[in-house]
């Protein structure tokens, strides 16, 4: 137990494991990661959960200037610590595309660490489709088309717009029978006189 090497070679020749140091190991580097997140006050945390709790606004915040970034060819799929790029500050990993980061956001590993840190599930509401009652679905659905409307242009009002004025149809006066009779047997069947010509 008092060797620096958790694994060594029994006189066989097999690699034996030492469980005990392995397990201390594994508390080290938990009590490493949890002392990250224990010194910063509840303040900090509330607005660290708010920031991951807001998927679409967490995203938003992070491809806002992605035009301007401009990333190294070294980073692969991700580098642990902050770097230049997308950096997920729960799981202290840096990613060079958004692709990459909002798969990261999805995986099971980062609500993992979500819910070690905070202590409670990432996502909140578990229910199925068929669950949702449809007043609910309806009252969401309205909500959410309100908040685009007056994010992004003009709510309409509770009255219903009166229709456009059309002008009154101009009264022709009535066709005259010579008009409407065809002249020959030919126009009758054609349906019109002739083929119209540039020629007058």
């Amino acid at each position: 137990m008092g060797s620096v090497n958790p694994s060594s070679t029994s006189d066989y020749g097999r690699r034996t494991w030492n469980r005990e140091e392995y397990a201390q190991l594994e508390q080290e580097t938990r009590h490493r990661h949890e002392s990250k997140f224990t010194h910063l006050s509840t303040e900090q945390l509330k607005i660290l959960k708010a920031k991951y709790t807001n998927h679409s606004n967490l995203i938003k915040t992070a491809t806002q200037d992605g035009n301007r970034r401009t990333l190294t060819t070294s980073l692969s799929i991700y580098k642990r610590g902050k770097q230049f790029g997308f950096y997920c500050e729960l799981c202290d990993l840096t990613f060079k595309d958004t692709l990459q980061f909002v798969d990261h956001l999805n995986h099971k590993a980062h609500e993992i660490k979500f819910e070690r840190t905070f202590g409670e599930p990432l996502i909140v509401d578990l229910r199925d489709n068929d669950d949702v009652p449809f007043d609910e679905f309806d009252e969401e659905c309205s909500a959410t088309i309100r908040e685009f409307l007056k994010s992004h242009g003009k709510l309409p009002s509770s009255k219903p717009a009166k229709a456009p004025i059309k002008p009154e149809a101009q009264s022709y006066p009535p066709k005259t029978e010579e008009e409407v009779s065809p002249s020959s047997a030919l126009d009758s069947v054609m349906g019109f006189k002739g083929f119209g010509s540039t020629k007058r």
